[in-house]
């Protein structure tokens, strides 16, 4: 797994069927001894946000059909890692809806690098839906397999409501958000919160040669008028087609649920 060398060796048991409706989802790791700080719980908790937001749901959901929530397991959110938030076993039980089988790789990939210093021995992704061979199942056969391609990730939504223009950069990423009414104050803080999540949901994609691991600068820029917000980032280098998917279905959630886009641009390198 050339993109994911974290991944090479780890035993993969996955058994997951997408749905619209809410199901369990049981989440194991084994690192291969404890882990500095409790990355694991970080994990899940960033990505619990992410599904919340509409990351996850790729082009087999609707965007605001993602729901996420942590019912067992460590949060890591403790002024000092309480018992077990260090691993090295994790047993986490979330309840999630309109999550794509493609995301499961997004889980996995957070995951194999969540021991530090330790790498993971196993990793174990399991629904309460049984699996049916359907475009919205997966085992790890099948995602060992898009774990090799650095395409297979969420697709984009068909349908985000609003236009978006895509354009080349030299350097860095630029997003311009345009509400259809409303200002721009009253919708910022959410459209910032917004495109952090997408910055968490991408931190796993290979880079713009497909080669590797990409990067992307963790701390962004914004600004805004009374219409519209301009986010930035200096440092970016990641695959371009599944990271300008992965913020379109962000924005699609945040037009169906929070506030009305006009349009998107998304320049990028």
């Amino acid at each position: 797994m050339q993109i994911h060398p974290h991944l090479d060796g780890v035993l993969l048991d996955v058994d997951y069927r997408g749905s619209a409706e809410p199901q369990t989802l049981d989440v194991g790791v084994k690192l291969a001894g404890p882990a500095e700080v409790p990355l694991a719980p970080w994990a899940i908790g960033s990505l619990v946000d992410c599904v919340a937001r509409g990351l996850a749901g790729g082009s087999d959901f609707a965007p605001d059909v993602g729901r996420a929530r942590l019912l067992a397991g460590p949060t890591g959110e403790g002024a000092a890692p309480g018992p077990g938030e260090l691993g090295p076993d994790y047993a986490f039980r979330l309840e999630v809806a309109g999550m794509s089988p493609r995301f499961v790789r997004v889980l996995v990939e957070h995951l194999a690098a969540s021991g530090h210093p330790h790498g993971a021995r196993t990793l174990s992704v399991v629904g309460g839906l049984p699996t049916d061979g359907s475009q919205l199942s997966v085992r790890e056969d099948l995602l060992a397999r898009w774990l090799d391609d650095p395409a297979a990730y969420p697709g984009v939504w068909s349908d985000p409501g609003f236009r978006v223009v895509t354009k080349s950069s030299p350097r860095g990423a630029t997003v311009r958000v345009a509400l259809a009414r409303g200002r721009m104050d009253d919708f910022a803080a959410e459209l910032e919160a917004t495109f952090s999540a997408w910055q968490n949901a991408v931190l796993t994609y290979p880079n713009a040669r497909q080669t590797g691991r990409g990067v992307m600068d963790p701390h962004g820029s914004f600004a805004r008028t009374r219409t519209e917000l301009y986010a930035k980032v200096s440092l970016f280098d990641l695959a371009r087609e599944p990271a300008r998917a992965s913020l379109v279905n962000a924005l699609a959630r945040f037009h169906r649920v929070v506030a009305p886009l006009a349009s998107v641009e998304i320049a990028t390198p």
